[in-house]
């Protein structure tokens, strides 16, 4: 064991402590090298040591090992939450497969950093996989009950879980002490807006900086003037927006976001067309304005903007879905769907693409396909009402008329007054031969809850004409035509009840009007074969059974 004396261990300290530094210095100026080269730097401080004759258990050196393990752990630290720092960075731009694994393996070797389960539940919140998004934030708090970022996440969880009260509590159990800056005070505000609450996220917007009002807080604060229909404040917004569009494209689109939600397509339009002069390239832009476009009818101007989204994310779940859109609101539900399979492709467990693809599947009467897209979606989120809503709706049309019952009572339990509910469980009971009467008192119901509900009359009138009473089915008939002028299968309906009670006047008003308006339907023009029938106008009733037979027989008839 070598022993140094005097002014060689003076020496010998004065290097040893100039050699740890440099070293530590340049291992914590790249945290990367540091991991990859610490054993071999520790290899080298002892090598060190013995070169300069200094104990292993000299004081000196342990006292600077024990400075340098101090700094080593301090590097460690930062090299981990700059490791954070980027996963965050990578989710924040939409980057979720490029980090997912990587962000996986860091809990999985850090079982105890509270800040890495916080971030992988908000990667699974992004991709809607919300049991483990909220099974991963709850673990997050259990190892740090102060983690903000663990509570945002678990708030929005709920909410998209459409349990509002949860995340309405989680928000409401966050104290002064722990909003310590401006961002967390904003990103509360918002979740109180989209839980419904604007009167406290409008207070917390309040106490804002004036810079952050009116640029990341504007689409909130514009959101709740909007629900609240205070015009007054909600106007000067507007205007700022506009500058925004130049200064923040990204925050000037969530406020046209807003803006889109609230039906104002001519106004969201005009926004985003100075979004895209600042920032030519900013897919959400484009594809906010196409789909602005197809609501006011311009589909030309859609098109161009697809396109040019398309030159730029070819592969975007969100270009098909708008593309789908696209199709869809010219009546091609068929392609409309091929399009919905691509973003699904894409984002399998998108809410949004799941619900808009079964009530395409189920326009395009592709009922299958409707139910189980409405299985996964209430999988994902089995507490949505919405979904339950979709779920029992698909399964009325493919026939599964006892699954359709169960979900429809389920949701009028918890939604007593929605019209649509009360109508589907009626149209579900109207589909069992011996639920008849069951059917009847259901859209009574219906009826007596929205007077304006013209399905529901349509539905009663179809029920007593099936019934032989003619008097009551033209009643409910003709009070579908008085909410529902245009609708051609009320007409053609009251039409086929006049001419059975002899009325043929008023059945060939009412008929010509229904063939008018769908000139495809087949039964129409059967009826009205019948009524030149008996008026002796034989030419028009041969005229009009041969379009009944060829509509009944396309393929034989070549049509």
């Amino acid at each position: 064991m070598s022993v140094c004396f005097g002014r060689e261990q003076e020496l010998a300290t004065q290097m040893l402590k100039r050699k740890l530094r440099s070293q530590i210095h340049s291992k914590l100026s790249n945290d990367k090298r540091f991991f990859a080269q610490k054993k071999t730097a520790l290899m080298q401080a002892d090598s060190l040591r013995s070169s300069l004759c200094i104990s292993l258990y000299d004081p000196i050196f342990i006292q600077y090992a024990k400075i340098c393990l101090v700094i080593i752990c301090f590097a460690m630290s930062v090299a981990a939450q700059n490791t954070l720092v980027r996963f965050e960075k990578s989710i924040e731009a939409g980057q979720i497969s490029a980090v997912e694994k990587d962000l996986f393996n860091y809990v999985i070797a850090n079982p105890k950093d509270a800040k890495g389960f916080a971030l992988l539940a908000k990667l699974r919140l992004k991709q809607s996989r919300l049991n483990e998004a909220k099974s991963l934030a709850n673990k997050a708090l259990t190892l740090d009950s102060t983690l903000i970022s663990a509570k945002f996440t678990l708030a929005e969880t709920y909410l998209q879980f459409g349990e509002i009260e949860q995340s309405h509590n989680i928000l409401d159990g966050i104290s002064a002490s722990e909003v310590s800056a401006d961002s967390i005070r904003l990103n509360i505000s918002q979740l109180y807006a989209q839980t419904g609450d604007c009167v406290k996220a409008l207070v917390l917007a309040d106490k804002l900086t004036l810079k952050i009002k009116n640029s990341e807080a504007l689409p909130l604060r514009a959101s709740c003037y909007l629900e609240s229909n205070d015009k007054k404040n909600f106007a000067p917004l507007i205007a700022s927006a506009k500058l925004l569009a130049k200064q923040n494209p990204p925050v000037a689109v969530k406020f046209a976001e807003v803006l889109s939600n609230a039906t104002m397509h001519k106004e969201t339009s005009g926004l985003l067309r100075l979004v895209i002069v600042a920032a030519p390239k900013n897919t959400d832009a484009l594809l906010l304005l196409a789909k602005s476009e197809i609501y006011l009818k311009d589909y030309s101007n859609a098109n161009i903007h697809l396109a040019q989204a398309e030159k730029i994310e070819p592969n975007s779940g969100k270009l098909f879905f708008v593309k789908a859109f696209l199709e869809s609101e010219q009546g091609k539900s068929a392609q409309s769907l091929e399009l919905l399979e691509k973003s699904l492709a894409v984002n399998p467990n998108n809410p949004e693409f799941l619900a808009q693809f079964i009530v395409t599947a189920m326009r395009a009467n592709q009922s299958g396909k409707a139910v189980r897209a409405a299985e996964t979606l209430l999988n994902l989120q089995p507490e949505n009402l919405e979904y339950l809503y979709l779920y029992g709706a698909a399964s009325l049309q493919s026939n599964n008329l006892k699954v359709a019952e169960t979900s429809l009572t389920k949701f009028l339990e918890a939604r007593p007054n929605d019209s649509r509910g009360c109508v589907a469980l009626g149209l579900t009971f109207a589909a069992q031969s011996d639920k008849m009467m069951e059917a009847r008192s259901q859209m009574q119901k219906c009826l007596a809850m929205n007077p304006n509900d013209y399905e529901a009359a349509y539905q009663l009138g179809l029920s007593y004409k099936a019934q032989g009473e003619t008097a009551k089915a033209v009643e409910y008939f003709e009070q579908t035509i008085n909410l529902a002028p245009n609708n051609a299968s009320a007409l053609r309906d009251l039409g086929a009840v006049y001419l059975q009670s002899g009325a043929e006047t008023q059945a060939r008003n009412v008929l010509e009007k229904a063939v008018s308006i769908n000139p495809n339907d087949a039964d129409t023009h059967f009826q009205l074969s019948r009524l030149y029938n008996l008026t002796g106008e034989r030419e028009l009733a041969k005229k009009h059974l041969e379009i009944f037979q060829k509509l009944k027989n396309p393929k034989k008839d070549g049509m």
